[in-house]
């Protein structure tokens, strides 16, 4: 089963995964998966409401959390282009465009139809379809060992930008408990056995991790030779997820 089809195979049933927003250091909002799935299914009514059609590009510049996770959502159930954004970042030439506020703002002219496999763009132009990111997730896990269902997971990197991504993305697959825009001292509260981290940053990481646990250390990149070394001294897995943009 591909990674888009465990995506979607999962999720109506309530099976995985919940999403923890962080505010103010406390972990005091969480949501299951029927929360999120039928909370994205409000915000796709939205987007038909106001006339976004598939393969239209809607940007986000929400906050991490629970209503950005909906709105991703809800851009894959209706095949339109996600637009990850820098919170309170203006509209940007997007047929829909999610403010601050969560409020849809709704553009005065239609952007030319893209290809509805795409799934998810960057500022950059940069982006994937849904085999894209299939193979994301087939390559960073080849011996098919993907983390438990359920399990803690913490990603510290921008989710507006393609490492960010890759984290939530992989979060979202594997039925994680996904806690986004964490403080590096919440860590030991947390105990995560799963992180997710750019090449060099596995030991400042790790050392907020009580070391009673063990996991898996998702590098978006190549691992360097110290992330391997704390990977190997702790007893975690690292796991490298190569940043291939088509």
């Amino acid at each position: 089963m591909s990674a888009l089809d465990r995506f979607n195979a999962s999720w109506p049933r309530g099976v995985a995964p919940s999403i923890v927003e962080h505010f103010a250091g406390a972990a005091d909002h969480v949501a299951a998966a029927m929360t999120l799935w039928s909370g994205a299914e409000r915000v796709a009514g939205s987007f038909a409401s106001r006339g976004l059609e598939a393969g239209q590009t809607v940007s986000c510049a929400l906050p991490a959390g629970i209503r950005w996770v909906q709105a991703l959502i809800a851009c894959e159930m209706r095949k339109q282009l996600f637009l990850p954004l820098p919170p309170g970042s203006p509209a940007p030439k997007s047929r829909g465009h999610l403010n601050l506020a969560g409020a849809l703002e709704v553009g005065a002219s239609l952007e030319a139809a893209r290809d509805a496999t795409h799934l998810v763009e960057f500022p950059s132009g940069l982006g994937w379809s849904t085999d894209a990111l299939d193979a994301l997730v087939e390559n960073a896990f080849e011996d098919g060992a993907l983390p438990r269902a359920g399990s803690r997971m913490v990603t510290t990197l921008p989710w507006w930008e393609p490492a960010g991504f890759v984290g939530v993305w992989l979060g979202l697959v594997m039925g994680a408990e996904l806690h986004i825009g964490v403080a590096e001292e919440e860590l030991h509260l947390l105990g995560p056995d799963v992180v997710v981290c750019a090449p060099g940053g596995l030991e400042p990481l790790l050392s907020w991790v009580p070391r009673t646990i063990t996991g898996t250390a998702v590098v978006v990149g190549s691992p360097t030779d110290e992330d391997m070394r704390v990977v190997g001294a702790r007893g975690w897995r690292a796991v490298p997820v190569r940043l291939s943009l088509p």
